[in-house]
């Protein structure tokens, strides 16, 4: 495939979607409903964020082991980390790591560590994916500097069928490329039409994953159990409460750094746990337009053990995070020409971290809490039928504090402000501006790691030195965009759409670790070896585009997106490292409704990454080609559902930019599951 990926190639896809002129009456399809850009329910595409929605039915299709597998298909979203689930690591828009927000059903999923995963979630118990594109802390806090990833788990009504008060599920799958096996199984039902219960199990073990030169990339195997426990009662019809439990166990051997080669030296046994404790309430009366509240409370835990198998060291890393989120909704209208939806609220969370190895505190990794408490406001204002204006803004009231570092305290707070604007042109043609602003308060072990970082020989190591002055960083993003939809355009109950967004993010303030080097003493280090500390030492600019288009009939489906992002260091004039290649993104596919049946056909181009600062290693270009088929039969078949498919068919030998790992060789899979 040509490798022009530049706009002089996408007039095509503009042609194909040629559209009626103005005035024609069209009936507006509003398409997906998204409810975390905004915390209200509002059609995907009214909203002047980037947004992309990954439903229930996508889900079972792609067969996923992690959560990179679902949204690596996204405009300007990359995975990074190499083929370990734990080591995995997501980048938006080229900002990755704690620069993103994870939230499971509303609550905030803070762990970060190096080289590590950000959050543990087992894909096939999500209903539903949502990922916004650039800042958004106008809502959501620090942390959504790149972006926010917001997965909700299954319920019961997900999977009864329509007039169903029991049922249960049953599935197994495997996959080829580590030699996986798949087993679950699910309960669920509907009492009175007030109470839903749901409890599904699920189990993976897996081998080393085989490469793409047909080499197994040694322990790379897992053994993974989660399970979901999830209840709402509604005991009128106004009124809604739920409670659920979500927990993770995963096992095996794997490198200290899951994103390196595993040696004698650096091989531990890892056990990873993560237990979610959710219980959300909320309130909508019809007739009462002024009082819809709603709140979301949690308490989340992450905990790795480590067993160094060289000598037996043991490592403890556990974060805990306590939160609530309390807001309401009002309606106002005005005369007809102006609708108002208000929305505000406060938010309070605390995340308490601690680390041990061999049973003392681990200096490096230290103990301390971090409490944020927050307030915000959001206006969607409708005037008139044809423009819509989002204005927000939070304040962050945030202080970090490390425990064994008497006196060591950083507090400090942030104003967050949005503007949006959605314009609809004709029935066919909306245009879209945004101005988000965002900051990520810095994290304790950032202003508070001491210790050793590394040894340097006999008498040589160097060392960190706390910096409990750290600013947040903050991000300041701009974005236009257009959007067109049109239905019956070449057919009956056919659709075509397309939207393009360009962007320009100005981060200030990064925080980045400095390592400094000296065979004499300076301050920080009595001896030789030199000094590591955490710095405000880049200003940033990231700007670029994504633009997608699709077509979707009763028969055949469409689509193709090319993302670009580029990033530089405005210190310094140099590129950023963490910007991802360019990418084309096709899918192609046919559809036989009255036999339940889809075959699909996925193509990823990624360009060449020769846009890298001095010491950074270039990466090649190459193309990945995904086969599926998923068949949902009816009458005497109901129920049963065949997922099977083929990643990476052409078994390419690619190792994606920034990975020290080859991708993952040719995957057959399947999955059978049937509902009863």
């Amino acid at each position: 495939m040509a490798r022009a990926l530049t706009l002089s190639s996408l007039p095509v896809v503009f042609v194909a979607l040629a559209l009626p002129a103005i005035g024609d009456p069209i009936e507006v399809e509003l398409g997906p409903v998204t409810v975390t850009a905004t915390k209200t329910s509002r059609p995907l595409d009214e909203v002047p964020e980037s947004v992309s929605i990954i439903d229930r039915n996508e889900i079972e299709q792609r067969q996923p082991q992690t959560l990179g597998d679902l949204v690596a298909d996204l405009p300007n979203v990359a995975i990074g980390g190499g083929p370990r689930a734990v080591g995995q690591t997501l980048t938006i828009r080229g900002l990755s790591d704690d620069r993103i927000l994870f939230l499971l059903d509303g609550a905030r999923q803070n762990f970060a560590r190096g080289h590590n995963a950000r959050l543990f979630v087992e894909p096939d118990l999500l209903r539903r994916v949502e990922v916004i594109r650039g800042p958004a802390s106008a809502l959501w806090g620090s942390g959504a500097i790149g972006g926010v990833i917001a997965l909700e788990t299954v319920d019961a009504s997900d999977l009864l069928a329509p007039g169903q008060t029991l049922g249960g599920r049953v599935r197994a799958g495997y996959q080829g490329v580590n030699s996986q096996w798949m087993t679950g199984a699910a309960a669920y039902g509907r009492l009175d039409d007030q109470l839903d219960l749901l409890i599904d199990l699920n189990h993976r073990e897996a081998g080393d994953t085989r490469l793409g030169d047909g080499e197994d990339l040694a322990h790379s195997g897992y053994e993974r159990t989660s399970g979901l426990a999830k209840s709402s009662w509604s005991p009128d019809g106004i009124t809604w409460f739920s409670a659920s439990y979500l927990g993770l166990r995963e096992d095996g051997d794997v490198p200290s750094n899951a994103q390196t080669l595993a040696t004698p030296e650096n091989l531990v046994d890892r056990l990873t746990r993560q237990d979610n404790l959710n219980f959300r309430f909320r309130h909508d009366h019809p007739d009462n337009p002024y009082f819809s509240p709603s709140l979301v409370l949690y308490r989340n835990q992450t905990r790795i053990d480590e067993e160094r198998q060289q000598d037996a060291r043991r490592d403890e890393t556990e974060l805990t995070t306590i939160g609530l989120d309390l807001r309401n909704t009002m309606r106002l209208s005005f005369g007809g020409q102006i609708d108002q939806i208000l929305s505000y609220g406060l938010e309070y969370y605390e995340d308490r971290a601690s680390a041990e190895r061999d049973g003392a505190p681990r200096s490096s990794s230290p103990d301390g809490r971090q409490q944020i408490i927050s307030a915000y406001l959001q206006d969607e204002i409708l005037i008139g039928e044809r423009l819509t204006l989002i204005p927000g803004i939070r304040f962050d009231d945030y202080s970090s504090q490390a425990d064994q570092q008497a006196g060591n305290r950083n507090e400090d707070s942030a104003w967050s402000a949005k503007l949006g604007a959605n314009l609809r042109v004709t029935d066919w043609l909306a245009l879209q501006a945004s101005y988000n602003e965002a900051f990520r308060a810095p994290t304790p072990s950032e202003l508070f790691v001491s210790g050793v970082h590394f040894t340097c020989g006999p008498g040589c190591q160097n060392l960190f030195v706390p910096n409990p002055d750290l600013k947040p960083e903050k991000a300041h993003n701009k974005e236009i965009g257009l959007r067109l939809s049109q239905r019956d355009l070449f057919t009956e109950d056919d659709r075509a759409g397309l939207r393009a967004a360009f962007f320009r993010n100005d981060v200030r303030d990064f925080i980045d670790r400095e390592v400094i080097f000296s065979p004499r003493p300076m301050p920080g280090n009595p001896g030789p070896g030199g000094v590591s500390t955490s710095e405000n030492v880049t200003d940033a600019r990231l700007e670029g585009f994504e633009i997608e288009a699709l077509y979707d009939a009763p028969r055949w489906f469409a689509g193709l997106a090319y993302s670009q992002t580029r990033g530089d260091d405005e210190n310094t004039d140099e590129p950023l490292a963490s910007v991802q290649p360019d990418e084309w993104i096709a899918r192609l596919g046919l559809r036989f409704p009255a036999q339940g049946l889809e075959i699909g056909a996925r193509g990823r181009f990624i360009a060449a990454q020769e846009r890298v600062p001095e010491g950074v290693e270039p990466s090649e270009e190459y193309d990945l080609y995904d086969l599926w088929l998923t068949w949902r039969p009816a009458e005497r078949l109901a129920g049963l559902s065949l997922d099977l498919g083929i990643d990476n068919l052409l078994d390419e030998d690619y190792t994606p930019y920034l990975s020290v790992l080859q991708g993952p060789g040719r995957n057959i899979k399947a999955t059978l599951s049937y509902r009863f």
